[in-house]
């Protein structure tokens, strides 16, 4: 690919300094043969130095001039190109380089000026939305808690009415530790330079464990669970796929109705295994399944109050680190079925 761009930027300066030799050479012969005929210059051997010296001087007079029209030409784009990418560099992102350049070169640094300044721009978007989002999520809890502990600074308050402002009180601590964790979880797997630590394990095993450990949570609503999981051993890191189970059947349980029912699949081929967690609950609208995976994304105002919209990213994270791949297919009739597929091997 360079030999290719090279040989086009020498092409276009060959031809230029051709051209500008030939012109040149062109108007040379026609000043001496007008000097010649206006017997200003008479031919001869004692002349030759003074044709010499005319065409020395011709030549740098005409270089010259040359040169600098092709050295304006040539550098006046790549000033312009210098001037966007001061303003770039002080923050401004909506600057475009749209003119048409001659040289292939110059055009394709353009263009490439005009991708850089779109993804800068796109991260100075998603960086700002991250610190609204983080700053929102923070507030909400840290508003729960001041508002309850004032609450507890009243005198006449019955002992059953304390209990319940201190349960609120742990659970939005709770809240924010989760938050944190997520957040802090996200940050380790986005920015890792080496691998994961992996682990042989069973991975039904550790499906059930999840189960279990939510059971305070889907027992009052006495949801019913189909399993389908056989025994099944998985290379990985265990700790952070428990984070996944953990987060899409906490899902299924806070979008599962009372004395619902909601089914957990395990399939396996010689290439991948795939687990599919399914409920009928509430489903997803269809222009809403391609962010779920979103940072801090929670969908429309039924489903906010269920979390802080990081538990489906961290599970993308987590399972794209295992170089698999998480989908979800649902509707606001049949419920919900996200897909986890895992590489063996």
């Amino acid at each position: 690919m360079k030999t290719k761009l090279y040989s086009k930027l020498w092409i276009y300066f060959v031809t230029l300094i051709f051209v500008s030799l030939v012109l040149l050479s062109i108007l040379f012969g026609g000043l001496l043969v007008f000097l010649m005929r206006k017997e200003i210059i008479k031919p001869g051997p004692d002349n030759h130095l003074i044709i010499i010296s005319i065409f020395t001087l011709f030549s740098i007079i005409t270089g010259t001039g040359v040169a600098g029209l092709v050295g304006r030409r040539i550098l006046a784009p790549i000033r312009e190109l210098s001037a966007n990418m001061n303003q770039v560099a002080k923050g401004d992102f909506s600057l475009r380089v749209n003119e048409k350049q001659p040289i292939q070169e110059v055009q394709q640094l353009f263009d490439h000026f005009n991708t850089m300044v779109v993804e800068l721009d796109s991260m100075e978007t998603l960086r700002n939305d991250f610190v609204a989002s983080v700053s929102h999520e923070f507030k909400t809890p840290l508003a729960t808690i001041q508002g309850y502990v004032q609450l507890l600074q009243t005198s006449d308050l019955t002992p059953q009415e304390i209990a319940d402002y201190q349960r609120r009180i742990l659970e939005g601590t709770e809240q924010l530790a989760t938050l944190t964790n997520n957040i802090l979880r996200l940050t380790k797997l986005e920015s890792a330079t080496t691998p994961l630590a992996k682990t042989h394990f069973r991975l039904d095993e550790q499906i059930r464990e999840v189960l279990l450990f939510l059971r305070p949570q889907w027992e009052p609503k006495n949801i019913q669970w189909e399993l389908t999981l056989p025994r099944k051993e998985f290379y990985g890191n265990e700790e952070l796929l428990y984070q996944v189970w953990l987060n899409l059947i906490d899902n299924s349980i806070k979008y599962s109705q009372q004395d619902a029912v909601v089914a957990i699949t395990l399939t396996s081929s010689t290439e991948y295994l795939e687990i599919c967690f399914q409920d009928w609950g509430m489903g997803i609208p269809e222009k809403e399944q391609k962010r779920v995976f979103d940072k801090f994304y929670q969908g429309d105002t039924s489903r906010k109050s269920a979390g802080n919209g990081l538990g489906l990213s961290l599970v993308r994270e987590i399972v794209d680190a295992h170089e698999g791949a998480v989908s979800v297919t649902s509707s606001q009739t049949a419920g919900t079925r996200f897909f986890v597929r895992l590489p063996l091997g």
